[in-house]
């Protein structure tokens, strides 16, 4: 096929890595076998190959500027289709072209003066007492008020991950819309807002309150701004990837009650 790829692993998911390695090696030019970890990995090849859970390759597509295949070594696996003994059956899809390229949009959140990309989602949450007094403006109007743990900002692949344990709405990851959530709120409040994803939103809290980036803390402040960013990413999946049988096999939505 002459294909290159780098194989990028989860800390602890080594053993797996070298096992998917041997299983494709023959058949891609793999170029390395790595731990992911914080720096950008800058590698001339077609794609990466992730093992890991889904936070895996959250953190891969802010290492790596090519699509990612993901393969499941952690629980959930929204954004990992394959599975390590599945491997013969992901080069036969490569093969015969039966692999898509999904791109996916992020979130900008600006800081004061620093920027961060979100691929699931942004909290601004209370840090110094449980709950705290935000407000949202929505493209600089529109301010909505609540006495809240924090406020969840999630794209719709982030709408099946801290915003999903939330009762948020389930969004189809190709969707362009973004999604409001108040995180326990004192009031009959606990109801998302979905929101087209051009718009502009600003966080304001009474008190300090923690920042936290796709699960990640980068600091704290008062204030927030949240809009979509110029970046994206693209994933691998095969043709024959159906969302909705994810959800049921993945979280149970839609399974119904079986027969014993």
């Amino acid at each position: 096929m002459n294909r290159t790829c780098v194989v990028l692993y989860k800390s602890g998911r080594d053993k797996e890595a070298k096992e998917l390695h041997e299983r494709v090696k023959n058949q891609l030019n793999v170029l390395g076998v790595e731990e992911l970890s914080c720096r950008r990995v800058e590698t001339d090849c077609d794609f990466a190959i992730v093992v890991g859970g889904d936070g895996t390759v959250l953190r891969a597509v802010k290492c790596v500027s090519v699509p990612i295949v993901g393969f499941k070594a952690g629980r959930i696996g929204f954004l990992t289709p394959y599975k390590i003994e599945e491997a013969e059956q992901f080069l036969k899809d490569l093969q015969d072209e039966n692999l898509v390229l999904e791109k996916r949009w992020m979130l900008r959140i600006v800081m004061g003066e620093r920027e961060f990309d979100a691929v699931n989602d942004a909290i601004v949450r209370a840090k110094a007492k449980p709950m705290s007094e935000f407000k949202v403006f929505i493209d600089g109007c529109s301010d909505l008020d609540f006495f809240a743990d924090g406020i969840l900002v999630s794209t719709p692949t982030g709408s099946t991950a801290y915003n999903l344990s939330l009762g948020g709405a389930i969004v189809i990851p190709n969707c362009e819309v973004v999604q409001i959530m108040p995180v326990a709120p004192y009031y009959l409040q606990n109801r998302s807002i979905v929101l087209p994803a051009d718009r502009n939103i600003h966080i304001l809290s009474q008190l300090e309150s923690e920042l936290v980036v796709d699960g990640v803390c980068v600091g704290t402040t008062k204030e927030v701004f949240v809009s979509r960013s110029s970046k994206s990413f693209s994933l691998l999946r095969p043709r024959r990837y159906d969302f909705f049988s994810v959800l049921k096999n993945k979280v149970g939505y839609g399974k119904g009650v079986s027969e014993p």
